[in-house]
């Protein structure tokens, strides 16, 4: 994604928060748009005994992709409990189908994963269950009642200065098309096996956990704002050094 951004190589963008505060703190032309996934991870588990992160000491914890949202907040949770990663537990990183396949096959007991996956492992083995929501974590951590804001849309501020009308329709009809997923599951589904190769009913199963509701990164600066600040008091290189100015949030 950063060679693609310092490339140019397209237009428009899926950014997981923490990586686009990231880039932008490094000073590349990056602007959020609209967070549009929401809550969506969970903790996942075999282990019939497991009901708290410090149940977690002296185990191995696989996490889908290094530095993304469900990482920085595993690690926060897990310092909450007092465990440090490398010391007390154990991390390895696989993409987000590695992870599903290998807690669906039993080879991983432990493991923080996001919607579709979820469902996912939990349709090929019995044993595999939602041991931690990270919304209610979340919750309980930041004393609110608002949902985690994970990923969303984002453009750079070049594409806006020369095309803000496309800007602004994009931004309109991205937020019509996250409803109409909502309203139409059985279509949507159908959708991402044709164009992403993802199995259709697993993906309608979980479209009801995938936390889709769009919010523009203005509408969003609140529950933002209370996410990066809470990562930059653990650890500011998680989101790339320095809590984001008003320069990244598009505002349309």
């Amino acid at each position: 994604l950063l060679a693609m951004v310092q490339g140019g190589e397209h237009d428009m963008y899926a950014f997981p928060l923490t990586v686009v505060s990231t880039l932008y703190n490094k000073g590349l032309d990056v602007r959020l748009m609209n967070v549009n996934t929401w809550g969506v991870t969970y903790f996942m588990t075999t282990d019939p005994d497991f009901t708290t992160w410090s149940d977690l000491a002296g185990k191995t914890v696989y996490i889908p992709l290094q530095s993304s949202p469900p990482d920085a907040l595993t690690q926060y949770f897990l310092n909450e409990a007092g465990l440090t990663v490398g010391k007390d537990v154990e991390v390895v990183y696989a993409s987000t189908a590695e992870v599903a396949s290998l807690l669906a096959s039993g080879q991983a007991e432990y493991a923080t994963l996001i919607e579709p996956q979820v469902t996912s492992a939990m349709k090929q083995n019995s044993e595999v269950r939602r041991a931690l929501s990270f919304e209610e974590e979340w919750q309980r951590v930041t004393g609110t009642d608002t949902m985690i804001p994970n990923a969303g849309f984002g453009t750079t501020q070049t594409f806006i200065d020369g095309n803000p009308e496309l800007t602004a329709q994009f931004q309109e009809a991205y937020a019509e098309s996250a409803q109409w997923v909502l309203e139409n599951p059985t279509e949507a589904a159908a959708l991402a096996e044709e164009y992403l190769d993802m199995n259709a009913a697993v993906v309608e199963a979980a479209i009801p956990n995938m936390g889709l509701t769009f919010k523009s990164a203005q509408d969003a600066r609140e529950e933002l704002d209370t996410f990066y600040q809470l990562l930059n008091d653990f650890d500011l290189s998680m989101i790339g050094g320095a809590m984001p100015d008003d320069g990244l949030f598009y505002e349309g």
